[in-house]
């Protein structure tokens, strides 16, 4: 008991684990069927019929370039306009004859 009792103590004084922080890769470097997390801001937003299925289409910006992020059947996606910071995980394909993440998963960045 006495050891049980040991390690919740030490248990509870541990700091917490620091948040998970995905590594970025820079837009510019990202290339086609490369599985990437980048993170930028939101420049546009517009909906776009793609196979006659309306599609959500945004160009999100780093200082080093921009991609377009496609979400396939959404006309929208909650927080996600122009000016909104994002951090976006996907593979990469192609849309429009550019460079696209499709249906990605990805999480608002607040903005302090």
């Amino acid at each position: 008991m006495r050891l049980l009792a040991h390690r919740r103590q030490e248990e509870e004084a541990a700091p917490p684990p620091p948040a998970h922080q995905p590594a970025t890769t820079p837009i510019a470097d990202i290339s086609w069927r490369q599985e990437v997390t980048v993170a930028g801001r939101v420049r546009s937003v517009r909906i776009q019929p793609w196979g006659g299925v309306p599609t959500l289409e945004c160009s999100l910006v780093d200082p080093t370039g921009g991609v377009a992020v496609v979400f396939l059947g959404r006309r929208q996606v909650a927080g996600i306009r122009p000016g909104s910071h994002l951090t976006v995980s996907g593979v990469v394909g192609a849309h429009d004859g550019r460079l696209a993440i499709l249906n990605p998963v990805y999480e608002l960045v607040p903005r302090d």
